[in-house]
């Protein structure tokens, strides 16, 4: 375990497809995942709750979810919310680095309650826009992990057509929610 220059130690570090990935521990136990340098999301109580809203919130409005696609992994924790309710049948993780739900989603198991190794979801490695223009799978929720709209390649994420594909792969009734 190598130290980092603010007092953390670095759990893990890739070179993956698309990025860099790490994980690191502070002296105190919390937890960070970075993407290419940026801390993307920790185990700190203010991540849990952005993190887990996004999955608590559409779960509890749709009047009962069966599906759920989730765009990008990181820490898998808002993934994770969706193993808690009972109504949920098929989870689908879409993210473009390998090396996020394959490692890093590891470092988080507690808080992400292990959703990795549920079997009802199926991690799919593609290019969001790109799965969701080119499935034909309907989903119940579209929802996604915090993901910045600065970072480079996430523009598309925020685009009017982003949001009409969106909507074309929703059941009756269906929601999408995004940070």
């Amino acid at each position: 375990i190598a130290s980092t220059d603010y007092g953390a130690h670095l759990l893990y570090f890739g070179e993956g497809m698309n990025s860099s990935v790490a994980v690191s521990e502070t002296a105190g136990g919390a937890r960070f995942f970075h993407v290419s340098g940026k801390t993307e999301a920790s185990s700190l109580e203010k991540d849990m709750r952005l993190q887990r809203m996004l999955g608590h919130i559409p779960a509890l409005l749709h009047p009962n979810p069966k599906s759920v696609l989730i765009v990008g992994c990181g820490a898998g924790v808002t993934s994770g919310t969706f193993v808690l309710h009972p109504s949920i049948e098929r989870i689908v993780i879409c993210d473009i680095e390998p090396l996020i739900p394959q490692v890093v989603a590891s470092h988080f198991r507690l808080e992400n309650h292990d959703v990795i190794r549920d079997p009802r979801v199926q991690i799919v490695y593609d290019d969001a826009r790109h799965f969701i223009a080119t499935t034909r799978e309907k989903f119940d929720l579209i929802t996604s992990d915090p993901i910045h709209p600065w970072v480079k390649g996430s523009a598309v994420l925020y685009s009017q057509e982003y949001f009409e594909l969106c909507r074309q792969r929703l059941k009756p009734g269906g929601l999408v929610t995004q940070w």
